[in-house]
């Protein structure tokens, strides 16, 4: 199946690059060679389709996308490190549960050096099941979402004609293969015979950028602020490179940074585990249309709709729905998650959001992070922007922690550099009138899930445990 990408270019420019890693730069004919080599080994110890769901739990990123090709040339359904409930877990050392199958570093080392043996790639059903993605799990359990051979395909192809298109050479995911972005990309760029960098951190890429000279930086909001507070200086916009943005609102003011400082041109472009890319935005939107997420990519509709499950008027807020040819058709084994989001033959992300006469989507937030403060409703998404701008704040997160009565409360976690004047950015949120006064949570990190989404269910149980709250 995609493997086929990889074996294709190994042919056709076997020594282009195909996988850069800070430890291990490597060909297309080297990566495809490894492939073959972990195929048969995997093989040999009875990794085969009849196994069930196999995930990858190895440290090293090189290594994990060999075994992620690998298994595809075998036909294995493959999931995240994190999924879960695999059917077989692939570990590095010893195992700790009988599902677990350990591959011992000297097992790994003796296959690295074997002579590559060719595996015929196994032919599935392109409507089996081929790879197990997770939903992002903000504020609650992850879903397990089933996407077949052919939703691989789909997704590969609407990135690579879409906000990849036209831009040959080095692409950078930071939000990693097991991601949606992260995945698409992978395989976008193989299909293309482009590198894929993988495994850098914001500040790695921020010192890496001449050398590596990519062309595309595929990364959610937070990373990019993290990536441009690492820039080093003097460092100027860098030619011809393109930022995808994804996973979250992009501030406009973020936005024109990037812009001033990093890259002229931004895409923004959202969707879910379970549809894939749905809509595309030119970053410079944001300027208008805050919360800007684009138009419908081909494939996909995009509606937002009231209480009643009917089309909102323009410019009215409302649940976001989507519905695509590339939709998922439910969560694996959890058929009540399957009825809440997909319903009516579309799915239902959780996001609010409004529709532009034209058909522009701006997403205001999340439905399951608003905060009911003794009635006011309000997203978090806007006080968090406004920490954000002051001097010295790093990261912020807003969610709502119950007092001694029971009654939901505003807090505002902040990450800061040293010398923060505490009190100027109490005043600086309080200039605000239209947010709600929070009590702030000092903290060196804000928990984050692999596409930089913040866990405020664990910041709400954090913050009641460290209060003493019995519920």
């Amino acid at each position: 199946m995609f493997d086929a990408y990889v074996a294709f270019q190994a042919r056709l420019r076997p020594t282009a690059y195909a996988l850069i890693t800070p430890q291990r730069w490597a060909t297309y004919a080297e990566l495809d060679a490894d492939v073959d080599r972990f195929a048969a080994g995997l093989a040999d110890l009875g990794v085969r389709r009849e196994r069930g769901v196999v995930s990858i739990r190895i440290a090293n990123d090189y290594l994990t996308h060999v075994v992620f090709l690998a298994l595809a040339r075998l036909g294995v359904v493959s999931s995240p490190f994190d999924d879960p409930s695999p059917d077989l877990q692939l570990v590095v050392g010893e195992a700790g549960e009988a599902r677990q199958l350990p591959l011992s570093p000297a097992w790994i080392e003796a296959t690295f050096r074997a002579e590559p043996r060719p595996v015929t790639p196994v032919r599935c059903d392109p409507n089996a099941l081929g790879r197990v993605m997770l939903s992002s799990g903000t504020t609650r359990t992850a879903r397990r979402v089933p996407r077949t051979w052919r939703m691989l395909e789909d997704n590969t192809r609407t990135c690579a004609l879409t906000y990849c298109a036209g831009k040959p050479g080095r692409w950078v995911c930071l939000t990693g293969m097991d991601t949606g972005l992260g995945q698409a990309m992978t395989l976008a760029a193989w299909s293309q015979g482009s590198a894929l960098v993988a495994d850098y951190t914001a500040a790695e890429l921020a010192l890496s950028l001449e050398a590596l000279r990519p062309s595309i930086v595929g990364l959610t909001p937070i990373f990019l602020r993290h990536l441009l507070s690492s820039l080093p200086p003097g460092l100027g916009v860098q030619p011809g490179l393109r930022i995808v943005s994804t996973g979250g609102v992009l501030p406009a003011a973020v936005a024109r940074e990037t812009r001033l400082r990093l890259a002229s041109e931004i895409l923004i472009s959202y969707g879910a585990a379970e549809t894939g890319s749905a809509t595309m935005a030119d970053g410079a939107w944001l300027e208008e249309h805050p919360g800007c997420a684009g138009y419908a990519v081909p494939g996909v509709r995009v509606e937002v709709v009231d209480d009643a499950g009917q089309p909102a008027p323009p410019g009215q807020q409302g649940e976001v729905r989507i519905i695509s040819d590339r939709e998922a058709v439910g969560y694996l084994d959890d058929p009540k998650a399957t009825a809440a989001a997909f319903r009516d033959g579309a799915f239902y992300p959780g996001d609010v959001g409004r529709l532009s006469a034209d058909g522009l989507l701006m997403v205001d937030g999340r439905m399951d992070d608003r905060m009911d403060l003794g009635g006011m409703k309000f997203l978090p998404d806007l006080l968090e922007e406004v920490a954000l701008a002051y001097p010295g704040v790093r990261d912020a997160a807003a969610y709502a922690a119950p007092d001694a009565q029971g009654m939901d409360t505003c807090w505002l976690a902040i990450v800061a550099d040293s010398g923060l004047d505490r009190q100027g950015l109490a005043e600086h949120v309080a200039a605000h009138p239209a947010m709600p006064t929070p009590r702030f949570a000092w903290t060196e990190s804000i928990p984050r899930n692999a596409m930089g989404k913040i866990q405020r269910r664990r910041l709400r149980e954090e913050t009641v445990a460290a209060l003493g709250i019995h519920r």
